[in-house]
């Protein structure tokens, strides 16, 4: 066709006249993605306006110009034409293990920060993925701010050990990791009781592979609150536990919330999930379990008589109830997986007239949910406290020896009792008699009188 220059004609065409005006960038064009030609990255608009100006010109004085220009293949190689892909078919969505909507993931990664071990994004460890147990635990801890307990109840979840159908209903069932051979769990109204009314029963357990979580509803200050006296008394009960599990070292203590909104002292041996303590350190009623004026006068007597509604801990941050604290026994208990539970003597049994007026009032914390129904009262035992001195002794040998080892390690940091070897534990008044006793009565065995 007369007058007319090809697509190919007119990209030679300005490239060389862009050539002889200096500007060798417009020698070159490339093959777009979808086909078609484009000019090179960085042309100027002038050089382009003068090319086309120039084809136009002259392009009504050519003919056949086609022929006389070289082709778009002659000048950049065309690649051949990529294959079709052939449609892939989507995989069909993987059921979701928990009912955690959109909405609450999101929610969750903004509050702890992204949640990284459970990114939905990570490789092999989608939310969805979570156990239902496991997705109500990560609600819970992001609610309470506890977002440092997610990767190792991620990871937990994630090895499959706990079986289908686990229902959460403690942080601790992620802190502490469950024992094979069973828990015990026990409850105590201060730092030296359960070394005095249930052992060697604790230490027994131990030995036979069980784990030991033993809980202190006071902080055993005698009414000096947070002081030398109860922190010494502290550091004598960690010292006795180093001594039922034969090793030394330090212990890791943190602060934890449960589920009911208490708030605890958790404190354990470095390198050792064997054993557990609690603290719960409310104050100290005495042996009139009335209180003391130097902490309000509060005590665990007053309230489960109803004298008191609620109760605070020694540092004063904390407040408790009567409710909150006998929930706080089936949440551990449940939490733990406890096969046994061991308390004082509840305050309505024969046999705990003449007690300690806190051991009472422990021991019918401990009883209000087996009463419920919330704990298997064939698991429960209560240790009988002072009373037990007027029962025969029923300890001797190499039980007694190390019993009396253990409470030793422990009173050389007590200077109420003021001995420091088991000879001399025996020789401090009623201690010893106490020392060479000890008589649990299962629950279903308690006979009240109240």
């Amino acid at each position: 066709m007369d007058g007319l220059i090809s697509l190919d004609g007119l990209l030679w065409l300005a490239g060389n006249f862009a050539a002889s005006h200096g500007d060798a960038r417009w020698g070159r064009y490339r093959v777009s993605a979808l086909g078609g030609v484009v000019l090179r990255e960085g042309v100027k608009w002038g050089a382009t306006c003068a090319a086309v100006t120039l084809v136009l010109v002259i392009g009504g004085g050519m003919s056949s110009a086609s022929a006389e220009v070289p082709s778009l293949a002659s000048v950049v190689p065309v690649a051949a034409p990529s294959p079709t892909p052939e449609p892939t078919s989507t995989p069909a969505p993987v059921p979701s293990r928990n009912n955690l909507t959109g909405d609450q993931i999101i929610a969750l990664a903004q509050t702890c920060g992204g949640l990284t071990a459970a990114d939905p994004a990570a490789p092999g460890l989608p939310l969805p993925d979570l156990s239902q147990w496991a997705a109500d635990a990560m609600t819970y801890f992001a609610s309470v701010g506890q977002c440092d307990q997610l990767p190792a109840m991620v990871s937990r979840d994630a090895a499959r050990t706990d079986p289908e159908g686990t229902v959460f209903s403690s942080p601790l069932q992620f802190i502490d990791p469950p024992c094979a051979a069973g828990t015990v769990v026990s409850f105590w109204a201060h730092y030296d009781d359960d070394l005095i009314f249930a052992n060697p029963a604790l230490q027994e357990a131990f030995d036979n592979g069980q784990c030991l979580r033993t809980v202190f509803f006071t902080g055993s200050d005698a009414g000096d609150g947070r002081s030398t006296y109860a922190s010494n008394r502290e550091l004598g009960i960690r010292r006795a536990y180093n001594s039922v599990r034969g090793q030394s070292g330090l212990w890791t203590d943190q602060t934890v919330q449960l589920r009911n909104g208490v708030t605890v002292i958790l404190s354990r041996p470095d390198g050792d999930s064997r054993i557990s303590l609690i603290f719960l350190e409310l104050p100290d009623g005495g042996l009139p379990g009335s209180g003391y004026k130097n902490t309000g006068w509060e005590s665990l007597p007053k309230l489960v008589e109803g004298d008191i509604a609620e109760m605070h801990t020694l540092d004063g941050e904390h407040t408790v109830t009567l409710d909150q604290l006998q929930s706080t026994v089936p949440e551990l208990v449940n939490s733990y997986g406890a096969t046994e539970v061991i308390s004082h003597l509840p305050g309505f049994a024969e046999g705990a007239d003449g007690d300690h007026p806190d051991h009472r009032s422990v021991g019918r914390i401990v009883a209000a949910p087996v009463d419920a129904g919330l704990i298997n009262g064939a698991i429960v035992q209560f240790a009988q406290g002072y009373p037990v001195a007027r029962r025969p002794v029923n300890l001797s040998g190499d039980e007694l020896a190390r019993k009396l080892n253990t409470f030793a390690i422990y009173a050389a940091n007590d200077p109420v009792i003021k001995c420091k070897d088991s000879e001399g534990c025996l020789k401090v008044n009623k201690f010893g008699e106490w020392l060479k006793r000890q008589y649990l009565i299962p629950y279903a065995e308690v006979v009240r009188e109240e």
